[in-house]
């Protein structure tokens, strides 16, 4: 399996992040959670998460070696923050689709 890319990030966060608001949740459910990002993912599991109490957790790559995300409710609204940078200095520059020649 692969890991996920930015935009695939992107996706689940805000998936995840408009969901927990729109439904205005209390506490997180760990099968809920992994389920909207799964979602996002066309049903692929390539972020895990993992619940660090009723109103907190993170997401991780599925290997659990990398943080992508925090999850947390303050003050009664849910915050999605992004913990993993965009891949790399070059990932969103454009590359030509052919060598041209001279």
């Amino acid at each position: 399996m692969s890991r996920p890319t930015d935009v695939e990030i992107s996706r689940a966060l805000n998936a995840l992040s408009t969901t927990l608001r729109d439904q205005r949740a209390e506490r997180l459910e760990p099968a809920r959670v992994q389920q909207i990002v799964d979602g996002a993912l066309a049903g692929e599991r390539k972020l895990a998460y993992r619940s660090s109490g009723p109103t907190a957790g993170e997401l991780r790559t599925r290997e659990g070696d990398r943080l992508v995300a925090l999850l947390t409710q303050r003050d009664g609204q849910w915050t999605v923050e992004r913990r993993m940078r965009a891949g790399g200095p070059s990932w969103a520059l454009p590359q030509p689709a052919h060598d041209e020649a001279s």
